[in-house]
C-alpha cells in the first residue's frame, strides 16, 4: 500500500481490486486468492482485505461460492459499468486539474489534438 496515500487502506485495496479486474489481470471468472493470501500480496490487514471484498461483492463484481471461495463477475455489463464510471472519474479529475493551473476546455482540445513541437 502507498503510505503516502491519505484515503483509508480498504479503499486503496478496493481501487487496486478494481483495476485489477478492469485490466484483465483477473478476467471475468477468475478465482480470486483467499482473503489470507490477498492481505500478504498486498501487505494488508485480512480484516481490511476482507472490507474491500465485502464492499465489492456488494457492488456485484465479486461473488461468493461457499465451498470454492470468491470470483470475479462473469457478467461483462457490470464489469463495462465499472470501467465507464471508473473513466468518467478519472475524466473529471483530469478537467479539475487543468482548470487548476488555468486551461480550459479549449486549451485541454488544443493540447490533446496538436502534436508536441
Amino acid at each position: 500500500m502507498n503510505i503516502a496515500d491519505s484515503r483509508p487502506v480498504y479503499v486503496q485495496l478496493i481501487d487496486r481490486i478494481y483495476k485489477m479486474v478492469l485490466s484483465g489481470q483477473y478476467p471475468p471468472g477468475a478465482k480470486l486468492p483467499t482473503v489470507r493470501e490477498l492481505a500478504e500480496q498486498m501487505q494488508a490487514n485480512p480484516n481490511t482485505v476482507q472490507k474491500a471484498l465485502y464492499y465489492l461483492e456488494e457492488r456485484k463484481l465479486i461473488y461468493t461460492q461457499r465451498t470454492t471461495g470468491k470470483f470475479i463477475t462473469e457478467d461483462k455489463d457490470i464489469i463495462e459499468h465499472a470501467r465507464a464510471s471508473l473513466a468518467r472519474a478519472y475524466t473529471v479529475e483530469f478537467y479539475q486539474k487543468m482548470y487548476m493551473i488555468g486551461i480550459d476546455m479549449a486549451g485541454v482540445k488544443k493540447i490533446i489534438n496538436e502534436p508536441e513541437e
